[in-house]
């Protein structure tokens, strides 16, 4: 988070300590708190903290868990972000003690007390160790308790990330985080029993990325306790699903379909689990669908160009406002949204991008820079969710299914991950650099990655003994990135030339942002004397974040719309006899991509699930008696109880010979 140079300091308006909002379950309205709170910068950023406000109220808890409260989501983050272990150049006893202080001072600005945190939030991380905190507040007839594991600065707790398992120890879930969140089911079980916190509970859990993940899980499994009919207190106390309140942020996915001791993860009963997802962030797509790893509960997802473009300029101007405010900074914006994609086109096929990239890294240049004159041209309304699913669904095909990864790469992965984020670690931050030397990889063959350039670049920037470990990861993943590059070339360099962009998404800043943008106490607050024309409006989270796909291929040449439900016109692709078809245009909320460098020509078209589309394909010939194929169908992919559900609808194929004539055929499709 080096990027970070100043306080943050969110809403600058008009302050007030207290305010009264009604309730829509409860006749009393109780006050709405303001508070600051610190937010420690895992990597430094040149400070020691940032400070952030966030509002706080009983109200919270004054509905079922299973209403989505927006308050209670920034809320949320907050208490999440407050867990994030403070930066340090002196681990000495008293650092490793005081890990968790921010989290102990958010807690006692909201008035809760008898804070307390678990050993592993005391010393040095591990690979399974998981710091873990909680607090209390009694309110009347109940009492609140607070618990949230370590989400950010938890050093070698990373090598538990990648700790997949083959699910024999987990039924089915990830081994690493299913771990973490067994251990925070112990330890609220554990500080209400040694508290003797007796009558009703409501528990109220918090985590953001690995935190989410392990929050997300460890919810599920209580959620399953008490639909079995299981208390968690030995003692006289009690708590209902109900009284279970989860939310998680950008958390990757532990959950999974195959899992036999509990539910199955979109069942109701985790309705009082939500996750809070941007569709542009990659981490919450791993660990990957294709093992069946999902979440549990509701996932709420960030708007976006290509699922919301209704709402989604007004969704940035008042997100990017926040953000500046944050950083004080004017300059401030989500850079995600600046995501092309680079690569090849037709038009520059052969060129050496190997020098490119090779140029790019001894400079230590900015890959969106470079690759500008290599824009792929083919790809309309691609954005970093499409390029990261399309990349993803080809790799994890060459990876291998779960068992080879584990027996593969895990291991490998796991040393490097102890190497590098270990807090006596003076390797550098790796990801934006990495990933230019993995694209670079994966131009080159077998003997080529083993080659003096890969280990000399890989020497020069980390040195000997992270070099080691490095290629070593490297040479075993040759053979599937180099198998995903030659079918997805731009989809992995696109990825790789954005990686500092992309990787903003993860930030606590950014999430917090998209978060207060869709809560009305950062917006009434923020409109407070403000003229119309610059007030910021609410734009609510997704709850769909799904698209369709539809492969055409096998044709000669083809023209083609897409026309909605109501008869706009939204994709269209003018044939052509000699040389390739153009994609002519591609409105908002749809993307089209041309798969063709040479002669044969494929179409990719991305658009929202559940809607009817009318589909008018021609094929075009002027050579007599030519027989012209086409193969299209819609695709529509995603995780359900029943596991990986690949639906193709209205699927088509059609040849026909031509005799200096058209061919036309309309398909209606509707998922």
């Amino acid at each position: 988070m080096k990027h970070i140079g100043v306080v943050f300091l969110l809403i600058s308006g008009v302050a007030f300590s207290s305010i009264n909002v009604a309730s829509s379950n409860n006749a009393t309205d109780y006050e709405v708190k303001k508070i600051d709170f610190h937010y420690a910068p895992a990597d430094g950023g040149g400070l020691d903290y940032y400070n952030l406000d966030v509002y706080y109220s009983r109200n919270y808890f004054e509905h079922p868990s299973y209403e989505f409260d927006s308050h209670l989501a920034t809320a949320s983050l907050a208490l999440a972000s407050s867990t994030f272990t403070p930066y340090t150049v002196v681990y000495d006893e008293e650092w490793y003690l005081n890990q968790s202080k921010y989290a102990k001072e958010f807690f006692e600005k909201i008035d809760y007390d008898t804070f307390e945190v678990n050993e592993d939030y005391t010393k040095s991380a591990q690979t399974n160790s998981i710091g873990l905190c909680a607090a209390k507040k009694e309110y009347g007839d109940y009492t609140v308790v607070g618990v949230a594991p370590r989400s950010g600065g938890y050093y070698s707790e990373w090598a538990g990330n990648v700790h997949l398992g083959d699910g024999s120890k987990s039924d089915y879930m990830h081994e690493g985080w299913y771990i973490a969140a067994n251990k925070l089911v112990d330890f609220v079980s554990e500080y209400v029993n040694k508290n003797n916190i007796t009558g009703r509970i409501k528990l109220w859990m918090a985590g953001f990325s690995r935190g989410g993940a392990t929050t997300n899980i460890a919810a599920a499994l209580i959620d399953n306790k008490l639909d079995k009919g299981e208390n968690l207190f030995s003692n006289n106390a009690y708590t209902s699903r109900d009284d279970v309140y989860a939310y998680t942020f950008e958390a990757p996915q532990g959950a999974n379909i195959n899992s036999k001791t509990v539910k199955k993860p979109k069942d109701s009963l985790y309705d009082n689990i939500f996750n809070i997802v941007n569709p542009l962030d990659i981490v919450p797509k791993l660990a990957m669908k294709q093992y069946g790893f999902t979440r549990f509960g509701r996932d709420k997802y960030i708007t976006n160009k290509f699922y919301d473009p209704e709402n989604y300029q007004e969704n940035r101007r008042t997100s990017n406002t926040f953000l500046k405010m944050y950083h004080q900074n004017p300059e401030t914006e989500l850079k995600p949204d600046r995501f092309e994609m680079a690569g090849f086109d037709i038009t520059n096929f052969g060129v050496d991008i190997v020098s490119v990239l090779v140029s790019a890294i001894a400079t230590d240049a900015e890959l969106p820079t470079i690759l500008t004159p290599y824009r792929d041209k083919t790809k309309k309304n691609y954005d970093a969710n499409i390029a990261a699913e399309i990349f993803l669904d080809e790799f994890v095909d060459n990876l291998g299914n779960r068992n080879k990864y584990v027996s593969k790469y895990q291991s490998k992965l796991e040393r490097m991950m102890l190497l590098v984020q270990s807090e006596k670690s003076t390797v550098p931050s790796i990801m934006p650099t990495l990933l230019k030397i993995i694209s670079i990889s994966a131009f080159l063959d077998a003997s080529s990655i083993t080659s003096k350039f890969t280990k000399s670049a890989i020497k020069s920037i980390w040195g000997d003994e992270f070099a080691a470990e490095l290629y070593d990861l490297i040479t075993a993943l040759d053979g599937p990135l180099a198998d995903t590059y030659w079918e997805k070339p731009n989809e992995l360099l696109s990825i790789a030339a954005y990686a500092s962009y992309i990787v903003q998404n993860h930030y606590p800043e950014s999430v917090f942002a998209h978060v207060a943008s869709q809560d009305s106490y950062y917006i009434d607050e923020y409109n407070q004397g403000k003229a119309d024309n610059e007030k910021l409006s609410l734009v609510p989270f997704m709850d769909n974040a799904d698209y369709g796909r539809m492969h055409f291929f096998g044709y000669n040449d083809i023209g083609l719309r897409l026309e909605s439900k109501k008869g706009t016109r939204v994709i269209n692709i003018n044939g052509s006899v000699f040389g390739k078809s153009e994609i002519d245009s591609c409105n908002s909320g749809y993307a089209a991509g041309y798969y063709s460098y040479i002669t044969e020509e494929k179409m990719d078209i991305f658009m929202p699930v559940n809607r009817k589309y009318n589909i008018s394909m021609k094929s075009y010939s002027k050579k007599p008696y030519h027989r012209c194929e086409y193969w299209a169908y819609y695709e529509f992919i995603s995780l359900t109880n029943r596991g990986v559900l690949r639906v193709e609808k209205d699927h088509k194929k059609e040849q026909a010979y031509f005799n200096s004539s058209r061919h036309k055929r309309d398909v209606t499709i509707k998922l």
